[in-house]
């Protein structure tokens, strides 16, 4: 099947929440610099943070009004942690790896991936050549079941799907 298209869905836009109180509201100032006015009373100061990666806004010269700051986050794997946080799922029926971030990194080599939607959900990353489960990122993952019918001369055993997890443990380890 040449020219096949993966399906992805993104969940509905839900307002801007604030990584640290949880608390919706937060609004973008400039690029990917957001601020929490709840936060920023609690903390006496102003807290800004990325809306891309979610983490802490720390740039030097202060606030950010007249300051002439960028507005690019400046924290290492900004771009990466924010692929892994994606709401992006894959929705495609056909594929194996339904319902799996769009996004996954490597359990080896953390390189960000994505499937094919083609095959079973075991891929190889094209980076360090290992093995893994798209779904439940383990190695090679296969749970069979045996068909229970009347005719005991075809018994088939049928590839069950493994559980989907999402991408903290990933972010965990890439300590981002």
């Amino acid at each position: 099947m040449s020219g096949s298209l993966l399906l992805a869905q993104s969940f509905p836009p839900t307002p801007l929440k604030c990584p640290r109180c949880h608390q919706a509201g937060a609004r973008k100032v400039k690029g990917q610099c957001a601020v929490c006015q709840r936060c920023s009373e609690a903390l006496r100061r102003v807290y800004q943070f990325c809306w891309a990666c979610g983490r802490e806004w720390h740039q030097s010269g202060g606030t950010l009004e007249g300051q002439g700051v960028h507005f690019s986050c400046p924290l290492p794997g900004c771009a990466l942690r924010a692929a892994l946080l994606s709401p992006e799922v894959i929705v495609d029926p056909s594929s194996s790896a339904q319902g799996c971030p769009f996004f996954r990194a490597c359990p080896h080599c953390k390189a960000i991936l994505t499937h094919t939607g083609e095959g079973c959900s075991n891929i190889i990353c094209p980076h360090c050549q290992k093995e893994f489960c798209f779904r439940c990122l383990k190695k090679e993952c296969y749970y069979y079941e045996e068909e229970d019918d009347d005719d005991d001369d075809d018994d088939f055993e049928y590839p069950l799907p493994c559980t989907v997890v999402d991408n903290s443990q990933s972010l965990r380890e890439l300590e981002l």
